[in-house]
């Protein structure tokens, strides 16, 4: 195996998946082969080293430290290159969602920068669990082209034409970011086109609508200076002052502003004091008009009274109301004396009545007497009893309760008038503030109708005054309205004159841009020469290309039938892999899909077998990790693997993971040299332990 490639000499892990305790593996620099069945750990050594090396392991957010070990996860590989040792430790950084840190020694522990020792240090997938690592020999490959399969770029670097094919992708993503700007340039510019041509109508629009009705008459359109100095004249007139020599020099927009100004300032000077004096006279008018109506409800309120008044005296028929209510309790007293003797006298008769002689004693006064004369007596004491009862008792009580709610209602009116008095007081008053002359306090309706009659006429005559003002401030309006239109029109035009400007300054843009198309499919043809130049030195490589691929192709496979392996020229300088068979006549190329398992396994290493051990290949293979490559095998394609990777591993250092432990190690000898390789097998696994492992060297 060549020395001058780096070459994993041990590994040890710690806390990485199924590594719950530290273990150390010295493979020697050898290759190795960890042979045992599913569930042991093999594939954790294999991908302990891929994460080792790069920090992942080809699953995305694999969870890679082993849950039931507290310490750190950790893998550290030590490399051999040129006699050289170096230590490459890669430990997981808890909490930091699977991030890890790497840090790369020498021999006297110096750290060194990983990208600065192996600049190029790389792997491809050429198969699920194949990883091939890839590291310079001498320079530094410039970058590859993004867009390129593994496979691709094994192929591309082979026939040395990975500068091209990278200069290739480049014109294409350069082609592609120029179409990107071209679209978003071409669509700017018909915005901004649209957007001008849009404001230009609408102005125009505007301006028609001016000229239409132009506030000029039918003279020509005057000038900016000339509405200039009309501001200044009508500036003048409205302030009624001398010229303002500070105004000379302001523009058009700031002379109609201060017209405004000036405008409103003496609206509110020339009729501040007659708007006052209006608002004053309808104010006063206002109140006497309160003052009437209140007046007039006193005097409604004050007969109602008197009427009031006279229809109690004629009820009480001469007497005072406290007289009217004695007189009755002495009434109802005296008829309820005279209810009380005819009811003893009743019960007297029905006494009587209970004893049928001729003669009986009075109840009352126990004389005796003629039963009939006592019986009349009684029956007319009855009668005369009852009517002085009824009659005059009732009617007392009638008028006595109809002077009641006339006094009551005498009382209530006394009260509203008592409360409109004071009203007409607070209204006098209101009236006679601000006025010289005091209003009396009797005051007829008549009089208050005439200083009511005064009051309207004097509003008639401010409002003429107020109405002339404002036919001479309607005036001055009118010319400033004209003077807004006139600022409009000159403002449009500048408008339009700039639009217009921005319009040609557009076509000069335009211009440029279609420069810069032209720059775009200048390019373009310059992409389709470098394909064509590309095209045509693949094509003068892919015999040899096929060829070696079908040489490993048919090492790896020995397929009965499909014997060969070629690229599609149609498809340049994409690779379209065809399998074909020298035995059919026809020629006939089909799709590598009619691949059984067992060589669909194989293709997948076909590149790497064919130009790995080229001496001119631009980068340099230095290890091949392999899990489980013969899953789809079976024993004499096995063989050939073995017997494949014994060819290839004299200059590529090889680790293979695989559960065919009896086929290997009966191969194993009879293919590689005894002191070439190493077996790691681990014999069981525990949740303690972890993998117990077995080395045989």
């Amino acid at each position: 195996m060549a020395d001058s490639g780096f070459r994993v000499q041990a590994v040890e892990i710690e806390g990485f998946k199924g590594f719950t305790t530290r273990k150390e593996i010295d493979f020697r620099g050898r290759h190795a082969f960890l042979l045992g069945q599913n569930g042991k750990g093999k594939s954790s050594i294999i991908e302990a080293i891929r994460w080792g090396l790069f920090g992942s392991t080809g699953r995305p957010n694999e969870t890679v430290a082993n849950q039931r070990y507290s310490e750190v996860c950790r893998v550290v590989i030590t490399l051999m290159r040129e006699g050289k040792k170096w230590n490459l430790q890669r430990t997981l950084l808890r909490g930091t969602g699977g991030g890890s840190e790497a840090k790369l020694t020498d021999e006297q522990g110096q750290r060194h920068f990983i990208g600065k020792i192996m600049p190029q240090l790389a792997f491809v997938d050429a198969g699920e669990g194949t990883h091939i690592i890839l590291a310079p020999q001498s320079t530094s490959l410039r970058r590859q082209p993004e867009d390129l399969a593994p496979f691709e770029k094994t192929v591309f670097d082979y026939l040395e034409l990975t500068s091209p094919r990278l200069l290739l992708s480049q014109v294409e993503s350069f082609i592609e970011d120029q179409h990107s700007v071209e679209e978003s340039l071409g669509q700017q510019i018909t915005d901004i086109r649209d957007n001008i041509n849009n404001r230009i109508t609408e102005f125009k629009g505007k301006r028609g609508n001016i000229l239409r009705s132009p506030p000029w008459g039918r003279n020509r359109p005057p000038s900016v200076a000339q509405s200039e100095n009309e501001a200044r004249d009508l500036i003048k007139e409205i302030t009624r002052g001398p010229s303002d020599e500070s105004l000379l020099g302001v523009s058009l927009d700031a002379l109609i502003a201060d017209a405004e100004d000036a405008l409103n300032n003496r609206r509110d000077q020339d009729q501040s004091g007659l708007k006052t004096e209006l608002a004053e006279n309808i104010k006063r008018r206002d109140g006497l008009k309160a003052l009437r109506d209140i007046q007039g409800k006193v005097e409604t309120l004050q007969n109602e009274i008197n009427n009031i008044q006279s229809r109690l005296k004629d009820t009480l028929e001469g007497v005072s109301l406290d007289e009217a209510r004695k007189n009755f309790d002495e009434a109802r007293s005296a008829a309820d004396a005279d209810a009380l003797r005819r009811q003893i006298v009743e019960n007297a008769i029905s006494l009587l009545r209970r004893d049928q002689a001729e003669s009986a004693h009075c109840p009352v006064c126990e004389e005796e007497h003629q039963r009939q004369d006592l019986d009349a007596t009684l029956q007319r004491t009855v009668s005369q009893l009852a009517g002085n009862i009824t009659l005059g008792l009732i009617q007392q009580e009638n008028r006595l309760k109809q002077a009641e709610e006339l006094n009551r209602q005498a009382k209530l009116y006394r009260s509203k008038l008592k409360e409109l008095k004071q009203n007409a007081n607070t209204a006098r008053m209101r009236i006679a503030q601000g006025n010289a002359q005091e209003l009396p306090e009797q005051v007829s309706t008549e009089h208050l109708d005439k200083m009511i009659d005064r009051c309207l006429k004097c509003e008639a005559s401010i409002e003429e005054q107020i109405n002339g003002q404002e036919d001479g401030l309607a005036t001055l309006e009118a010319r400033l309205s004209k003077l807004r239109d006139e600022e409009n029109f000159h403002r449009l035009q500048d408008e339009l004159k700039r639009l217009e400007k921005s319009r040609n300054q557009l076509g000069k843009v335009q211009n440029a841009y279609n420069g810069l198309v032209s720059f775009g499919e200048s390019v373009q043809a310059i992409k389709e020469a470098i394909q064509t130049c590309l095209i045509g030195q693949l094509k003068e490589g892919i015999p040899k290309v096929s060829k070696n691929l079908s040489k490993a192709f048919a090492a790896l496979t020995h397929h009965p039938w499909f014997d060969r392996l070629t690229l599609a020229e149609n498809k340049l300088p994409k690779f379209d892999l065809k399998v074909e068979s020298s035995q059919d006549d026809s020629g006939r190329r089909h799709p590598t899909g009619v691949l059984n398992g067992q060589a669909e396994s194989a293709l997948a290493l076909v590149p790497y077998f064919a130009f790995s051990q080229a001496d001119d290949t631009p980068t340099e293979v230095y290890l091949i990790l392999l899990d489980d490559p013969t899953r789809a095998f079976d024993e004499e394609h096995t063989k050939i693997l073995i017997e494949c990777l014994a060819e290839l591993g004299h200059r590529v250092q090889i680790m293979v993971a695989s559960q065919e432990t009896v086929r290997f190690r009966e191969l194993l000898p009879k293919k590689f040299e005894p002191d070439s390789y190493v077996v790691v097998e681990p014999t069981q696994w525990s949740y303690q332990d972890g993998p117990d492992l077995k080395i045989d060297y």
